[in-house]
């Protein structure tokens, strides 16, 4: 009876067999899939307005659903994991994605577009979640750094799908036809994540843990934010995604109203941001590998910090767009170093981690660009943009802190042979 059961609970704490190069292409691929996704619901968004005959005024209220159904997925994360693993989380937010593309090409009604945008911040949450946590665990067992190539290809996704559906519409074709053939590119991936096996969702604790590490069994946001570390670089990607947000709702307006050019060159100036956000983010992964998580953090806050101050002497046009671009570079890898780092706090438990990281992502994507709007109308849109050069400093002062440099020394698990940061409270 005891050997019998012993055995059972041996094969239950089995880890079931999984492959981390598939593990690693299929959630690469998904993540791509939401950045395309996300560049052709952008783009659609001109279209529907006139399509549906909706107001600016009810258009912008509307886009609210997105973040905030985000945000209260990722707040239920923590429940959403109890029955849920990798797989299936990240089956139901491409599900959602995809959802969202066929709302917009059926709905003729406002009632539908709202049920796009619910679609739209559930299936980002939801496939921000597993696959941010799945790279974690790459992360973990692989023994190297991908965050960051990862966010690169998911911006390479967002600039592919945002100049071809662009390029679709201005040659004729319906934004409903556009919307669906993107749907049908995304299906594939979406049949391939049933059929690949992923890690288990929590792992147990390493018996070699190092003394002193806090307990991971039962975590949320309030125990993680307890860490030094945790609480560093969550005000770190707060900081990074105000910047990302100021630039996705204000870029065409700043070039458009401040520099009197045409909108072309606003697009083109927010096109280039997102196609230098996706380059940075592959130099960020050099820079993370050959100078240390502190120097890569030290430079995007530099560099952030200078174009916010060249966007804020808004000299000409041309300057601007090389300070959309400068900022495209420098801010690029903030977001995904932070889960990099963040993910040593509580390795076996990557997937609560992930989703508390993307809370204030989407908190900032709901506040940075309203409190940039309210400062512009008190003042002008180049002075609103000290935001950003106070994101740039802030980041740089953050990264000067103990918590970073002692993420700094964990970071080489090759020598050390841990990857777990010793949690201080």
């Amino acid at each position: 009876m005891t050997t019998e059961h012993q055995d059972e609970a041996g094969s239950a704490k089995a880890e079931p067999t999984w492959n981390l190069r598939a593990v690693t292409w299929l959630s690469g691929t998904q993540f791509f899939m939401f950045g395309i996704a996300i560049g052709v619901m952008t783009v659609a968004w001109a279209e529907v307005i006139r399509s549906l005959d909706l107001s600016d005024g009810f258009f912008g209220t509307a886009h609210l659903l997105l973040p905030v159904v985000g945000l209260l997925t990722l707040l239920a994360a923590k429940r959403i994991y109890r029955y849920l693993d990798h797989r299936w989380i990240g089956i139901y937010g491409q599900l959602a994605l995809i959802g969202l593309l066929v709302m917009l090409a059926v709905s003729d009604h406002f009632v539908g577009l709202l049920i796009a945008f619910i679609l739209a911040g559930l299936g980002s949450a939801l496939v921000d979640t597993a696959t941010n946590s799945v790279f974690m665990e790459i992360q973990a067992r692989g023994g190297r750094e991908v965050m960051n190539m990862m966010y690169a290809i998911n911006s390479g996704g967002t600039v592919i799908s945002a100049l071809g559906a662009g390029a679709l519409i201005s040659l004729g074709m319906n934004y409903r036809w556009v919307a669906v053939l993107f749907a049908v590119i995304m299906t594939p991936v979406l049949l391939a994540s049933f059929v690949i096996t992923y890690p288990p969702v929590n792992r147990d604790e390493p018996e070699g843990a190092p003394v002193g590490a806090e307990a991971e069994g039962d975590i949320g946001l309030i125990k993680l934010m307890r860490n030094p570390l945790f609480r560093v670089v969550f005000v770190m990607t707060v900081l990074g995604i105000a910047v990302e947000s100021i630039v996705q709702v204000w870029s065409v307006i700043y070039v458009d109203q401040l520099l009197d050019a045409p909108i072309v060159y606003g697009g083109a100036a927010f096109a280039l941001f997102s196609l230098t956000m996706m380059i940075g983010r592959m130099i960020n992964a050099w820079l993370v590998a050959a100078l240390g998580i502190r120097r890569s953090f030290l430079i995007s806050a530099a560099g952030t910090a200078l174009s916010g101050a060249l966007l804020m002497a808004a000299l000409d046009l041309w300057l601007s767009v090389f300070a959309f671009l400068l900022m495209g570079i420098a801010i690029a890898g903030v977001q995904p170093t932070c889960l990099s780092a963040a993910a040593r706090v509580a390795p076996s438990r990557v997937n609560i981690v992930a989703a508390a990281m993307m809370v204030p992502a989407y908190a900032a994507f709901i506040a940075t660009p309203t409190a940039y709007g309210w400062l512009s109308d008190a003042t002008s849109l180049n002075t609103a943009m000290v935001l950003v050069v106070a994101a740039g400093v802030g980041v740089g002062v953050l990264a000067l802190g103990r918590p970073i440099a002692e993420a700094d020394r964990a970071a080489a698990p090759a020598e050390s042979g841990d990857s777990t940061l010793t949690a201080q409270t």
